[in-house]
């Protein structure tokens, strides 16, 4: 006999799961393009003008000579941004105009033209906060914790802010997104079905292609995909590696064919043609830190009052270096006689990546690990206050999750976001943006502690009541 009440039941929350993934998908939508397009535009500078000009040369070409459009694209960058905005500038005149002015000069042009562009970024800001809620709500298996992870997260403008930006984020961080959210229902579902693992892969794919640093992500997740459907229930060794060539394969299926094209077209047998030694030429001038400066670094990197903070703790000698434009700062030094210095011990080389890896990381490998964590302290403070606090109620979150079942997966779910920030900090300067999906753990841990907290709160005051 079936179980009529039990079906209507069933009926009724699924009912209600949508309509409230419709309610936030709407307000998403609302406040993020309100974020995005209410305020003044900034003027772009320096890598956004650079963005600009190699978009506006795309849209051009896509509406008189599409057969450049494979030059155009070149090596250097990604070809997702370029190819975005190229394709919104082909089809917008004003935008184009707007593009081609602020490649030349950004602080003379009428940047109205560019609304259209700011829009679309806006709406994949606002389908990146949309993704994090699902993620959420699959992980905590409460709509309240879920709710309150979107508030968190659309409050701190996180994503709103790289909307009015001529900058790799939105479409980067929108990619991020989706596989954050499949990864979420990888981690919940018993048996995750194919789509779903090929579909995972070929976000962190699209992902590699907007910014290549996520490639190494798409190595390290490899395994873990692997690890995961061994150890998670129904698990075998077979459906491990069925898995796992799901996931891979459908990363393969796109990023083979660019591959294939640097490799025929510019004799490059690589995803990108990166710019990984001037990074990591930046990176190194920050080994040079005393042990004292190193202890300060925690301080003076902490968000919105760290440098105040540390400032009227000790003295200029202990913190001045670790400032962003001061003359003597690392950041400074990376950027001038230190890679100058660099280059010359390298003999000129065009790329002397290998040199750098060998004489400046593995010689003090000790110096670089350490110095690697201050950094990632300094990348990781995302929504500022939000990341200071989703981190230090981490431990309360993974406590309240384990007693409920759900700890593993949450853990697993933090480990891309933590492993790009420790690659970052491993070989670049680590600004926070380069971190933002990170909201989505903090923003996570401090719902559920506040939800979890909110409830012993009513169960003691109902405790309280029934004594009176």
């Amino acid at each position: 006999m079936i179980d009529v009440q039990s079906v209507s039941a069933t009926v009724r929350i699924l009912r209600q799961d949508r309509i409230q993934t419709a309610l936030a998908l709407g307000l998403c939508l609302v406040v993020v393009l309100a974020q995005t397009l209410i305020p003044d535009y900034r003027r772009p500078v320096a890598d956004a003008m650079q963005y600009a000009g190699t978009a506006a040369a795309v849209g051009e070409a896509l509406f008189t000579d599409p057969g450049r459009v494979n030059a155009l694209l070149g090596t250097y960058f990604g070809p997702v941004y370029p190819m975005f905005a190229g394709l919104a500038a082909a089809a917008d005149g004003d935008l184009l105009s707007a593009l081609e002015c602020v490649s030349h000069d950004g602080a003379v042009c009428n940047l109205d033209g560019l609304t259209i562009l700011f829009a679309l970024q806006g709406v994949l800001a606002a389908l990146t906060c949309f993704f994090l809620f699902l993620a959420a709500w699959r992980l905590a298996g409460d709509a309240r914790v879920a709710w309150l992870t979107l508030a968190i997260i659309l409050v701190s403008k996180t994503f709103a802010n790289y909307a009015s930006l001529i900058l790799t984020e939105s479409p980067t961080f929108f990619l991020v997104g989706l596989f954050t959210w499949l990864l979420a229902r990888l981690l919940t579902d018993d048996t995750p079905g194919r789509g779903l693992l090929i579909g995972a892969g070929l976000a962190l794919a699209g992902a590699a292609l907007a910014r290549p640093s996520y490639l190494y992500l798409i190595y390290f997740m490899v395994p873990v995909v692997a690890l995961w459907r061994r150890s998670g229930r129904n698990g075998t060794w077979r459906a491990a590696l069925v898995s796992t060539a799901l996931f891979a394969g459908g990363a393969a299926a796109l990023l083979g064919p660019w591959w294939l094209r640097n490799y025929l077209v510019f004799d490059l047998a690589a995803v990108s043609g990166g710019y990984g030694d001037r990074v990591l030429v930046e990176r190194l001038a920050y080994n040079l830190m005393t042990w004292r400066e190193w202890t300060v670094s925690f301080i003076y990197w902490l968000p919105d009052f760290g440098d105040s903070l540390a400032t009227a703790l000790f003295a200029e000698d202990l913190w001045k270096r670790l400032s962003w434009y001061h003359p003597d700062s690392f950041y400074m030094m990376g950027r001038g006689r230190f890679f100058a210095d660099l280059r010359q011990m390298s003999g000129g080389q065009d790329s002397p990546l290998g040199f750098l890896l060998r004489e400046y990381v593995g010689a003090d490998l000790g110096k670089h690990l350490a110095v690697t964590l201050s950094l990632a302290m300094r990348g990781q403070w995302v929504g500022k206050y939000v990341g200071l606090v989703g981190f230090l109620t981490l431990p309360a979150c993974i406590w309240i999750l384990h007693r409920r079942g759900r700890a593993g997966r949450f853990l697993v779910f933090c480990l891309p976001p933590y492993f790009m920030l420790g690659l970052y900090a491993f070989v670049s300067v680590n600004v926070v943006r380069y971190n933002e999906p990170l909201i989505a753990v903090f923003a996570l841990s401090g719902a559920t502690v506040i939800v979890h907290l909110a409830d012993r709160g009513r169960q003691r005051l109902r405790r309280t009541r029934e004594r009176t």
